[in-house]
């Protein structure tokens, strides 16, 4: 179905621009480096069975967004980034793994607003820092919501932060006679 509602103006106002990324990442490359593969960053999880995975007794579960939209809301026992801007996202995950605050040989779950920064965030955790098992949220948290709403359960606590007026898609009312 669709994720976000057609009948409102997502944008005030939409430019379209040429950029080389859909998202600025700054991923550090050393002479050397290879590009990471975007096409490898692990698996991604529907809604239904991230919820029912989150549910799991000490999962490795990392929100991937910055520390003003995690402080908005988040999942239940999530562990923020805490990053101001997502090119600091690289060296904590680096710090993480060093401190073993990320168990490579353990599945990882992240999640984000709509699932691009995920791609990002799991390709470099497979590739760079050799996690085995990474697992995030399809359509991201705007998919979970969306999910949530219709089973009537949730593990979401707070607010999703959105920079613009996306929102999950609800059914159109129908028209009446007088409408037409």
């Amino acid at each position: 179905g669709d994720i976000v509602d057609s009948n409102v103006s997502t944008f005030d106002r939409l430019i379209v621009r040429t950029r080389d990324y859909i998202l600025r990442d700054g991923i550090p490359l050393e002479d050397g480096d290879v590009p990471l593969d975007w096409s490898d960053a692990g698996t991604e999880l529907n809604a239904e069975d991230w919820h029912e995975q989150l549910q799991q007794k000490n999962i490795q579960l990392f929100d991937c967004r910055n520390d003003y939209e995690s402080d908005q809301g988040t999942f239940q026992s999530a562990q923020p980034l805490k990053t101001k801007t997502f090119s600091e996202t690289w060296k904590v995950l680096d710090d993480q793994v060093k401190s073993d605050t990320i168990n490579p040989n353990e599945p990882v779950y992240i999640f984000c607003t709509g699932g691009i920064r995920c791609v990002k965030v799991g390709s470099y955790l497979k590739n760079k820092l050799g996690c085995k098992d990474v697992r995030s949220l399809r359509h991201g948290i705007i998919g979970y919501e969306r999910w949530a709403s219709d089973a009537g359960q949730s593990l979401w606590d707070g607010e999703n932060f959105l920079f613009d007026k996306r929102r999950f898609s609800k059914e159109e009312p129908e028209q009446s006679d007088k409408e037409s």
